[in-house]
């Protein structure tokens, strides 16, 4: 443990060529890492929420009045009296029975006998068809054929239905409007998943739950700093130090390193395209606001002088020995662009 905080000592006193200012070196307490803590792995939402109803893995409006569920969508419910054929409500016809002909006893060619029977046991009354006496219709049907009795058509409007054909009523169907489920109440949702709820003054962020700066800074990702122009500093210095310690691995970790590796076609390979992820880093670091905030000061100007020289270098060795300056590993500007305070824990 000694020996490793004597090295770490060492490493974050070497001057660092990348993504440093020389007139305004960063303070200690000018960036701090937002205090934060785990809140577990999220779960899977499970809850309809609204009064809606769970079908699968998505939730679905409630069937209104006189319709029911089939499927996803609501249908009609078909009126009483009328059958269900699917997508159709039918007004039925029904059948009034054999009737009733003349039989021995009765008196020769007359049907008096007939149509007392049949009015003794159908007090709507009967008629005649024909030689058979048969029991009159129901109110609202008429006689089709000898014993069929059929419905008047129906008004499929008057019956919360839609225009059909002959007999019968379009259903109404009311098509399912499907949406994701929720966490439950106690629980909060993020980017699809479901987390407890962070404490005061914290705010969650998938399995994180992240604290708010210390009053005076500006949130600067996940950091906080004493101003704009720190937290761009503290940007350039965390993305060209990484890249600068990538390039140097890249390259064998050493000028003498560099050159073996733009010599082979395989290192000429890594270096070229970690020269390429550079210039676009910067390109890109350039476009934050953090870094227009100070663009124009002598340290931004300063700043940009640098890293153009850097991006734009002749060859690839002189850029990977612009990068790693004094430091052949590039491991003390990660060390110094990271290596930060925690800020205070929120109240």
């Amino acid at each position: 443990m000694k020996n490793l905080g004597r090295l770490t000592t060492k490493l974050s006193i070497v001057p660092l060529l990348i993504g440093v200012f020389s007139s305004a070196a960063l303070g200690a307490d000018d960036f701090c890492w937002k205090s934060s803590y785990g809140r577990g792995v999220g779960t899977i939402p499970t809850e309809a929420g609204d009064g809606r109803v769970t079908i699968g893995a998505l939730s679905y409006s409630q069937c209104p009045a006189n319709t029911t569920r089939v499927g996803f969508d609501c249908h009609s419910v078909c009126p009483s009296g009328m059958r269900d054929d699917g997508l159709f409500c039918r007004a039925t016809e029904y059948g009034r029975g054999a009737g009733y002909p003349w039989k021995f006893g009765d008196k020769a060619f007359s049907l008096d006998g007939a149509r007392a029977r049949c009015a003794a046991e159908n007090p709507q009354g009967c008629e005649q068809n024909g030689a058979i006496i048969y029991p009159k219709c129901r109110t609202g049907y008429s006689a089709f054929g000898s014993n069929i009795c059929r419905p008047n058509q129906p008004d499929c409007s008057a019956l919360g239905l839609n225009p059909g054909i002959d007999l019968s009523c379009a259903k109404k169907v009311i098509i399912g409007d499907p949406k994701p489920l929720v966490c439950k109440p106690n629980l909060q949702g993020d980017a699809g998943l479901c987390y407890s709820a962070c404490r005061t003054n914290y705010e969650g962020i998938g399995p994180v739950c992240w604290g708010q700066c210390p009053t005076g800074y500006v949130a600067c990702g996940a950091g906080c700093a004493s101003s704009a122009k720190f937290c761009a500093e503290v940007t350039a210095n965390q993305v060209m130090s990484t890249l600068s310690l990538a390039a140097n691995i890249a390259s064998l970790g050493s000028s003498g390193g560099a050159s073996a590796a733009v010599n082979s076609a395989q290192g000429a390979g890594k270096v070229a395209k970690m020269v390429n992820t550079l210039k676009t880093s910067w390109t890109a670091v350039k476009a934050t606001k953090e870094f227009k905030a100070i663009e124009n000061t002598a340290e931004g100007i300063s700043f940009a002088m640098r890293m153009n020289k850097v991006a734009n270098a002749n060859n690839e060795e002189e850029m990977l020995r612009a990068m790693a300056g004094f430091d052949p590993t590039g491991i003390s500007q990660v060390i110094s662009a990271y290596g930060r305070r925690v800020c205070d824990a929120p109240k």
